[in-house]
């Protein structure tokens, strides 16, 4: 009678089925909160007066080239630069990686483990031993296996891992966009700052050539006996103010140039850049801008992330209350001569071991664990309504700061006209002798401060515009 057997991988891979789909069928449950953003008591528009909407987060929108509204040629080249060279956005993006490589690896849980292992053996037993078969001989013996280990995952434990593993590797992504979005916006700040300051360096270098003019002028009236020396005197003291405090920004031209160059990735000696004024207006916020407020800010979907994590890291804690049970299959073959290692009768298999683990006393310390997770869950929680509040204000101050800094620029330029007529009046007067020639250079002076605030305030609405952008989450 010929008996016919089952090919051991074959059975080993019909058992290994009926585990896994024995797994899948049998109810488990979910120890892990529902997960509930807290209730944030928001406003359903902003304070500064505008059609706002109420938002709605969509902070995985494509952000794109927001600085491309001040129309910049050099503004997009450092910003391309400092994207690529940024040493800070650099170890952002290295812990994404790292968060993504930590999600698989808690993913991987849910699947069975399978290990392919082989042996050789070679030994002498005794021959002075009762019972012994074969004493104090010598053998070899030659083995390979196929063995799957599976956690059956009742209590939610393994799929709450992966949650919270997945949840954090989100986190770490929406930090990554936090950071470049604070490098983009800190590059635009220090830019327009440089630019501000170049355009007070060069009005109060105009203002100085004028001066040097009067200068000579007073000196040759001086010398034909229209005018006293204590004119002239006057004349050179506000010039070489006027020079003094040009020189004086300078140093702070250099450190902003400096500040450039550490966010490109960059020594100060290896980067330049060429003077240029400030010019024009910042681009206005349109009628209709939305309030992409919580729809844009990575810092609160972050937050917001790392809550799911510590939610499910919850149903982790309570798992360990009840019992976990592993399962392992194992089949190969074994032999003693290595040309029989494919030979059917040396196939061997097993089912197991079986192994359950129930944590019946630990001394409250799974209750305590329990209770510490959650009080992470509770602080963490905090910090996401205090991340939408500081979102909040952020976007309350840049834009009532774009509104007061626009109507202020009105009333500079207002401010300045005036001046410019009074010394043009001064100067009239002086000429026709009817006053003192520091009446002229009361009304310089005057200019000169009123032409000074008006353009910062130029360069405070540029960086205001920055401000509101960034607080927008990266554009309207």
């Amino acid at each position: 009678m010929t008996q016919h057997t089952t090919p051991p991988l074959s059975r080993l891979a019909g058992m290994t089925f009926v585990i896994l789909h024995s797994a899948f069928v049998i109810p488990s449950c979910n120890l892990a909160p529902k997960f509930r953003k807290p209730e944030v008591a928001l406003p359903t528009s902003f304070k500064t007066s505008g059609p706002w909407r109420t938002a709605t987060p969509r902070d995985e929108s494509s952000r794109g080239n927001w600085w491309g509204l001040f129309g910049d040629a050099r503004l997009n080249a450092l910003m391309q630069q400092a994207e690529k060279g940024s040493p800070t956005l650099e170890l952002a993006m290295h812990r994404v990686t790292e968060a993504k490589a930590l999600a698989r690896a808690d993913r991987a849980g849910l699947f069975p483990f399978v290990t392919l292992g082989g042996s050789a053996l070679r030994n002498r037993g005794s021959g002075n031993m009762q019972f012994q078969f074969a004493g104090g001989r010598t053998r070899n013996t030659l083995g390979a296996s196929l063995d799957f280990d599976y956690e059956l995952d009742f209590w939610g434990k393994l799929r709450n891992q992966s949650r919270a593993g997945a949840s954090r590797a989100e986190a770490e992504q929406a930090d990554y966009h936090s950071a470049l979005l604070g490098l983009q916006s800190e590059l635009a700040l220090n830019y327009f700052a440089l630019r501000a300051q170049d355009a007070q360096i060069a009005l109060l270098r105009r203002t100085a050539q004028v001066r040097r003019k009067t200068v000579e002028l007073a000196s040759m009236r001086f010398a034909q006996g229209d005018i006293a020396q204590i004119d002239v005197a006057q004349a050179e003291t506000d010039l070489s103010a006027t020079e003094a405090e040009a020189i004086g920004l300078e140093k702070r031209r250099a450190e902003l140039e400096h500040a450039i160059a550490l966010l490109l990735g960059t020594t100060p000696s290896q980067f330049n850049q060429p003077a240029h004024a400030i010019s024009g207006a910042p681009p206005t916020v349109p009628a209709s801008v939305p309030s992409d407020l919580l729809e844009r800010r990575p810092d609160i979907a972050a937050a917001e992330r790392q809550m799911a994590a510590l939610n499910a890291e919850i149903g982790v804690a309570k798992a360990a209350l009840f019992p976990s049970l592993r399962i392992g299959v194992t089949g190969g073959t074994q032999t003693s001569y290595a040309w029989k290692l494919a030979d059917a009768q040396s196939r061997v298999w097993g089912l197991g071991p079986a192994a359950v683990d129930w944590p019946l006393l630990r001394g409250g310390g799974v209750r305590a664990n329990i209770a510490a997770t959650q009080a992470r869950y509770d602080q963490v929680a905090a910090v996401y309504k205090n991340t939408v509040l500081s979102a909040m204000r952020d976007a309350e101050d840049a834009l009532s700061g774009q509104a007061i800094l626009q109507r202020q620029a009105v009333a500079l330029e207002a401010t300045a006209e005036s001046a410019r007529r009074a010394l043009a009046l001064s100067q009239k007067r002086y000429d026709a002798g009817l006053v003192a020639y520091y009446e002229v250079l009361d009304s310089q002076r005057t200019l000169l401060r009123a032409e000074q605030e008006a353009t910062r305030i130029q360069g405070e609405r540029h960086l205001a515009c920055v401000l509101l952008i960034k607080a927008l989450g990266g554009g309207w």
